[in-house]
């Protein structure tokens, strides 16, 4: 049976999965190109972007002694099977081994935070004072908000679009962090049964480094906490400030370790 942990690691990867379902959503709603689905099968949870802009978006999670005889069945399903990062939470010396047997190579971890919202979290910080957070709720902030976040985003155009798509949702609440009533950073948050995700987060150049995305993180974790949800996640890339400030509030950071078909299983 899992223990606490195991079972907050896996609400949390829930609530991402279906956070990212609905960003592949809104992507194929509005006509950005490939093919955008997320689908499950057996206790694995698949992700699946076929244009080269969005390769990072072709997932699989869920890898387990119990689901890695499926694995090699839902690869199929993928035009590029060998584009997929495949994540465990925390496999087994005898997973990995039979993962390095049957042609799998170690890729990047995927770090996952969560926090357990019966348990007390440190807010504030150095400046965290002197920002204002203001709810989205007009036409005029979501405008706002977008442009915010796609300024902050040194991104593509391709990956713009899909920002904006995604965060243009009415299940995705946005959130502006004023200083001196300028609007400088811009976060936002979406609620599932599972818990609340901490995802996209953006702060202007100039600005960088004063507390704004602390500021943010506790706004959102103590607005999780009154809505009862059981826990807040987010992802991000390892060593990143994103990750720093999750760990400075007391966020348990889990590297999920990253697979993938090596050059061998290509040929």
């Amino acid at each position: 049976m899992p223990d606490a942990a195991d079972r907050s690691v896996q609400a949390a990867e829930m609530a991402v999965f279906e956070r990212r379902s609905l960003s592949l959503g809104a992507a194929a709603a509005a006509g950005l190109p490939g093919r955008f689905e997320c689908f499950r099968s057996g206790g694995l949870r698949a992700s699946m972007a076929t244009a080269s802009h969005y390769g990072f978006l072709n997932i699989i999670e869920g890898l387990t002694h119990q689901t890695v005889e499926l694995l090699s069945e839902v690869l199929k399903t993928f035009p590029e099977p060998d584009q997929v990062t495949i994540v465990a939470a925390s496999p087994s010396q005898m997973l990995a081994d039979q993962l390095l047997g049957e042609g799998y190579a170690p890729a990047s971890v995927r770090p996952i935070a969560y926090q357990r919202l019966s348990t007390s979290i440190r807010v504030g910080g150095i400046g965290t004072d002197a920002w204002q957070v203001q709810e989205v709720s007009t036409r005029n902030d979501t405008t706002l908000f977008l442009d915010l976040l796609e300024v902050g985003y040194a991104a593509t155009s391709e990956i713009r679009a899909l920002i904006r798509a995604e965060h243009a949702l009415p299940m995705v609440r946005g959130f502006i962090a004023f200083r001196n009533e300028e609007p400088l950073a811009v976060a936002a948050m979406s609620l599932h049964p599972t818990g609340a995700v901490l995802g996209g987060a953006s702060t202007l150049p100039a600005a960088r480094g004063r507390g704004a995305q602390t500021a943010l993180l506790s706004h959102r974790v103590q607005l999780a906490r009154t809505l009862g949800l059981p826990l807040v996640t987010a992802t991000a890339a390892p060593g990143t400030p994103s990750i720093r400030n999750l760990a400075k509030l007391g966020f348990t950071i889990v590297e999920r370790t990253g697979w993938c078909l090596n050059d061998a299983s290509r040929a």
